[in-house]
């Protein structure tokens, strides 16, 4: 079937694809062995994990036009809206040899999913995690991307890894609140226009500036929406105070609803376990009690969105007056040239942790499973 760039990306480090209505991952093989042995308890709140697939890469000789394709199981394929709906996301060679993305929805989708295929034109590994799309039968997806917890790097990281991910804590809203924003994407019905928040923006904001953000995305989801993902935050926050041992590592809360249509549902899936870990988990050390900085994370997303529905119409002002608000980090736009510049300056260290995760990994006895 064919594979496509999927619009709707607004974090993460990796381009993601799609196929079939499912979302391509590039395959980590620690993230991998975490899906396939996913605790039960976990599952509700957690995107499925449908195997593994290898994209194929061929290029058309007259326009530069990318085709990639993959093999998917019998039971995957299916339509995709994405493509229904016009929003197919292709990518072609430019005359200088860089891969543009066409039809993006954003800017960071493009960037990410551009290096990506130009990977893959390199010949780098062309597996990917198949998982389940949650934005699949929307039709103007609003999604937010929040770095849960107080801690961003595995054991199994470098040191220098290790230092700028606790620097990027302490620098941001994750190191009081455990939670920062990663990226979003939020729909606005009056002007029928997207409006955009990127990781780097998300570090800048201080914890009022954060509250602002979330605000709006919620105020805009209606109070039917908000009530449910309280309570399926409520529901999580429980789950989680019952996971002994287990460390949520940069991991991600991923949450979304549909911006055209008030009757779908607001949904909220914890996303990106490259680097989580519990007792028994490959050789990984073992830690005793809850993911405290992950439970924080909750907490706040707790308290703000019940000042939300408890309150609707005091907006921001709930959180802390004015003139306790920090202008260090205020929400500032950052153009496209400087997202491509701040991407291309985090390549080395993402090749360096992929190494180290490959690495890790071929030190254990560890059988994975291929195909759900």
């Amino acid at each position: 079937m064919d594979v496509v760039g999927f619009p709707h990306q607004v974090g993460g480090h990796f381009g993601l694809l799609t196929c079939a209505g499912h979302v391509c991952k590039p395959l980590n093989h620690r993230e991998f062995a975490f899906y396939s042995q996913m605790d039960p308890r976990l599952q509700p709140f957690t995107v499925k994990c449908c195997g593994r697939i290898k994209v194929t890469l061929s290029m058309c000789a007259e326009d530069g036009t990318l085709n990639m394709c993959a093999d998917v199981p019998e039971c995957h394929k299916q339509a995709s809206t994405l493509v229904i709906d016009g929003q197919r996301m292709t990518f072609r060679i430019k005359k200088c040899g860089k891969v543009e993305a066409e039809k993006a929805t954003n800017a960071w989708a493009a960037q990410c999913q551009s290096k990506v295929v130009e990977k893959l034109l390199k010949g780098y590994d062309k597996w990917f995690i198949l998982l389940e799309d949650i934005v699949s039968n929307f039709k103007k997806p609003c999604v937010v991307d929040l770095k849960m917890g107080q801690r961003q790097y595995g054991d199994e990281c470098s040191p220098q890894k290790k230092l700028s991910q606790a620097q990027k804590c302490r620098q941001s809203t994750s190191a009081e609140m455990g939670v920062r924003m990663v990226g979003m994407q939020l729909y606005d019905r009056n002007t029928q226009q997207y409006s955009f928040v990127n990781k780097y923006e998300g570090r800048r904001m201080d914890k009022t500036c954060f509250y602002e953000v979330i605000y709006k995305y919620f105020s805009d989801a209606g109070k039917s929406r908000q009530k449910v993902a309280l309570q399926k935050l409520y529901e999580l926050r429980d789950a989680l105070s019952k996971a002994e041992g287990f460390r949520f590592f940069s991991s991600s809360l991923l949450i979304a609803y549909d911006g055209a249509d008030d009757n779908e549902p607001i949904v909220l899936r914890m996303i990106d376990f490259a680097h989580s870990t519990y007792n028994g988990f490959l050789n990984d050390n073992e830690y005793t009690g809850t993911d405290d900085g992950y439970l924080l994370g909750i907490d706040s997303l707790i308290t703000i969105l019940t000042n939300i529905v408890s309150y609707p119409n005091m907006g921001p002002k709930l959180l802390e007056s004015p003139s306790k608000r920090s202008l260090k980090r205020p929400h500032t736009r950052i153009d496209d040239e400087e997202i491509e510049k701040l991407l291309a300056s985090e390549e080395n260290v993402l090749i360096e942790l992929e190494e180290t995760s490959e690495e890790s990994l071929e030190c254990s006895n560890v059988s994975l499973i291929e195909e759900f």
